[in-house]
């Protein structure tokens, strides 16, 4: 049996899972916290592959990136948990959510996506089409 890249990623994401299940149970919220942004980046990875198993290098690079980002917005939320600043009205770790993860999430995952669809997938239907009869 051959394991394929999405196989590893599908193992991955059982493993941010389960590490987000030992923080419910276990009460480290940092656990269950942590894992949301690894488990986007992981759906986006597995939504970036195509039909014969492969990336396109800077389909690849733009994913990585939208994780690190992503990644990078939680530890800012997290680190400003602890202060007593305000940004536009709310606590500072409001704000990141509400200002930056919120937007990020909403608008930039969705054109990523479509990035990714029109550089790189639409090869994959194009290429499934069967041919006109005519």
């Amino acid at each position: 049996m051959r394991v394929d890249r999405v196989d590893r990623l599908v193992l991955l994401c059982f493993v941010a899972t389960a590490v987000a299940v030992v923080g419910m149970v276990f009460d480290y919220w940092q656990l269950v916290y942590y894992a949301i942004p690894v488990l986007t980046a992981l759906f986006l990875f597995m939504a970036a592959l195509d039909r014969r198993d492969a990336w396109s290098t800077p389909v690849l690079a733009g994913v990585a990136a939208f994780g690190g980002v992503l990644l990078a917005l939680f530890v800012a939320g997290n680190v400003l948990l602890h202060t007593d600043g305000w940004i536009g009205g709310l606590p500072a770790a409001t704000a990141v959510f509400l200002y930056a993860v919120w937007p990020v999430t909403t608008v930039a995952a969705p054109l990523l996506y479509a990035w990714v669809y029109h550089t790189w997938l639409r090869h994959d239907v194009e290429d499934a089409e069967p041919e006109s009869a005519a």
